[in-house]
């Protein structure tokens, strides 16, 4: 959950939305609570002592709750999205700002489609973990808590015996929550791989045109979205068992609840209309159990893509300016490969002790195969990559002397 701490981190600036949303939740929360309240009134009051006073009070207070519920219903909503919106933006922004300071190795060894997909499919991920993930959580643990806090106004023996049945409950939520994460993983993984090959394949139509590769081209596909059919009907599984098994843990609840509370009514020890808002109460603990535990899945698989996230906002720009670094005036143009080295990958060399002048205003061409190092003599002086061994010169100063951006000024 380290990750998800992190995440909240970029709510800091929206506290106060925050706080009225909170706010928002709990109210309306607590006027679906008054309901089982208004049924033990309807039947111990009104049905056993004929009180026409009671009745009226009843009937408006059923009206007054929708309403207010309404109002704190819209806000809650509204708040939690407006911020939920704003974080994704400020998240999206500084994924973007990353990959402009990445170096051009990391473009190399990663494609496209890959990149394009932790800004589209994770962060969109991480919306549905930010929005409907913590309205649900904050409004459902509300319920719960609520619920709890009633049922034990109501009869506390009743009470002891409905939440031995939670610590089973968390149990299963924690075994199904960590399969569902790497499950998660493997989904915005199988994401990435489609967004990947779309965007390889449609940007050389051309050439798979050419050369009559269309079936080939769809053949991948094919294979790639059967992979990431089978990774979301893995995460159906899981989810669809972890619900059905969280219910009967709260079945299993409501029976203990049905045969001593109606033991006690019968004795006289609890009223019928006490008995039956507890049990509309146990319901309103069973539904927020239920859907904790569907959003509880839900979360673990966003998990995954704040994971991924995050692995990019931490990954080392391995071109920066030194400290000290200065600015590049306004340059002749004197360009020295002084014994240059260079490996794209360690142990390969591309470049092997390469020294050459080049004077303001001479022109020099470089000639050789694929592969020979032409481009990367280019790539070099802008300091797209750094040297392995040697130095570049420019009017006598060291590249890595200057920062970059004056650097690539002065070339542009």
């Amino acid at each position: 959950m380290k990750n998800y701490k992190r995440l909240l981190l970029y709510i800091k600036p929206y506290l106060k939305r925050l706080g009225l949303a909170i706010i928002c939740i709990i109210m309306a929360a607590a006027a679906n609570l008054y309901l089982p309240w208004i049924i033990k009134d309807m039947i111990d009051k009104v049905l056993m002592d004929k009180d026409m006073m009671m009745l009226n009070l009843i009937s408006v207070g059923i009206v007054v709750v929708f309403l207010v519920r309404g109002i704190f219903y819209y806000g809650q909503s509204y708040l939690v999205s407006y911020i939920g919106e704003k974080v994704i933006i400020d998240v999206r922004e500084d994924m973007f700002c990353k990959f402009q300071r990445m170096p051009m190795a990391y473009f190399d060894k990663h494609q496209t489609g890959e990149t394009m997909s932790y800004i589209t499919n994770d962060v969109a991920a991480i919306q549905s973990a930010l929005v409907t993930n913590l309205i649900e959580m904050v409004t459902e643990g509300s319920i719960l808590i609520g619920s709890i806090v009633m049922m034990v106004t109501l009869d506390w023996k009743l009470s002891l015996l409905t939440l031995v049945v939670i610590p089973l409950v968390g149990q299963a939520m924690k075994i199904f929550g960590k399969k569902l994460k790497r499950n998660g993983t493997l989904i915005q993984e199988r994401a990435a791989d489609i967004t990947s090959l779309l965007q390889e394949s449609i940007s050389s139509i051309r050439v798979v045109k050419s050369f009559v590769r269309e079936s080939y081209e769809i053949g991948r596909f094919n294979r790639q979205n059967t992979l990431n059919f089978q990774a979301a009907m893995q995460n159906v599984r899981l989810t669809s068992l972890l619900t059905p098994t969280v219910e009967f843990l709260a079945a299993l609840s409501v029976t203990f609840i049905v045969w001593f509370g109606g033991y006690e009514v019968v004795n006289g020890v609890m009223t019928a209309g006490a008995l039956v808002a507890f049990l509309t109460y146990a319901v309103n603990l069973a539904n927020p159990v239920k859907r904790l535990a569907r959003v509880y899945g839900s979360l673990q698989r966003a998990m995954a893509a704040v994971d991924r996230v995050f692995y990019v906002l931490d990954l080392e720009e391995s071109i920066h300016d030194r400290e000290g670094a200065e600015v590049l005036p306004n340059t002749e143009g004197h360009v020295v490969f002084n014994d240059v080295s260079f490996e794209y990958k360690k142990g390969v060399p591309a470049l092997e002790h390469v020294s050459l002048e080049a004077k303001p205003g001479q022109m020099i061409a470089f000639v050789g195969p694929s592969g020979a190092g032409k481009s990367t003599i280019a790539n070099l002086i802008p300091r797209f990559y750094d040297v392995t061994d040697g130095q570049i010169l420019i009017d006598g100063r060291d590249i890595r002397d200057v920062t970059i951006a004056s650097l690539r000024e002065q070339i542009g």
